[in-house]
């Protein structure tokens, strides 16, 4: 009944202050699900009018961050706020839109119900047929913040990864990567073959990870529109090291015993500017 009295709330200009108040008075990861209906719901002059207000930190930090993905300005509140997200999970975020966010499946939502354009599943795009190089490499610890997408995935539902970096000893480039160079790493994820390699655009990729990390797998409902964002961001730049200027981008799965094959199969391959890295994230989860 609550979450039915929030979406009318939500959907109404002359209700969105009301929508606040009750809000306010739920826990914070609550407060996520109500930020990103009044983000896809309201008009900005209006969100903008009650970030200008008192708002719950948690609250009003979703609610930036749900503006920001859907392009809506946050112009002359975003300095306001900036204070008062130090040190806080969104903090270091910027609050402007991205390189790479161009293509966000963001939720739409209706009178109960809620849906966002899935990423996943088979490409239109055929794989990639070349050979490729196949290198001698040295796999490398992977940081922990590869995973952070894919976090809801392993601790809420049915789902596992494999994060892998990996040292090339001659430089590779991106057009000398093909099934083999992929195959040569030994990733558990491809153990039997059926490898499908895709090249992919830094949109596609964050599009990716952003609905992993937002959305969720097949039991859990995700981290919510701002902080999926954020987290997808961590993902990203521990597969970049850093910056993704210079990268060259995959998606891949396999038709294996690893992957699922139910709906949510990701994975991600980053050759890192100079051509002697690659970092890999693999996830699948099933209902």
């Amino acid at each position: 009944m609550l979450g039915h009295v929030l979406r009318l709330l939500t959907r109404s200009a002359g209700d969105a202050a009301a929508a606040v108040r009750v809000a306010a008075l739920l826990p914070a990861a609550s407060m996520r699900g109500v930020a990103a209906q009044l983000a896809a719901s309201q008009r900005t002059p209006v969100l903008r009018s009650l970030l200008a207000g008192e708002l719950p930190t948690e609250l009003g930090a979703c609610l930036l961050h749900e503006m920001i993905l859907r392009r809506k300005s946050v112009a002359g509140v975003a300095d306001a706020w900036a204070p008062r997200l130090a040190g806080h999970p969104l903090g270091a975020l910027p609050l402007h839109p991205l390189p790479g966010e161009t293509r966000m499946p963001l939720a739409g939502f209706g009178h109960g119900t809620e849906s966002a354009g899935f990423p996943f599943g088979p490409s239109r795009v055929d794989p990639i047929t070349v050979a490729g190089t196949v290198p001698e490499v040295v796999r490398e610890p992977a940081p922990a913040e590869l995973t952070a997408a894919v976090t809801t995935w392993l601790t809420q539902s049915n789902g596992r990864a494999e994060a892998a970096v990996y040292t090339v000893s001659a430089a590779l480039d991106a057009e000398t990567v093909g099934v083999r160079t992929v195959e040569a790493l030994g990733l558990d994820c491809l153990a039997g073959g059926g490898l499908a390699l895709r090249r992919a655009s830094l949109d596609e990729v964050v599009a990716i990870l952003f609905f992993a990390a937002a959305y969720g797998g097949a039991y859990d409902h995700g981290l919510g529109g701002a902080h999926g964002r954020a987290a997808a961001w961590r993902s990203l730049t521990a597969l970049a090291d850093g910056s993704h200027v210079g990268c060259a981008w995959w998606t891949f799965d396999a038709a294996n015993d690893w992957f699922h094959r139910v709906a949510w199969d990701l994975g991600v391959l980053c050759l890192r500017q100079g051509g002697h890295v690659m970092a890999v994230l693999a996830a699948t989860d099933s209902d």
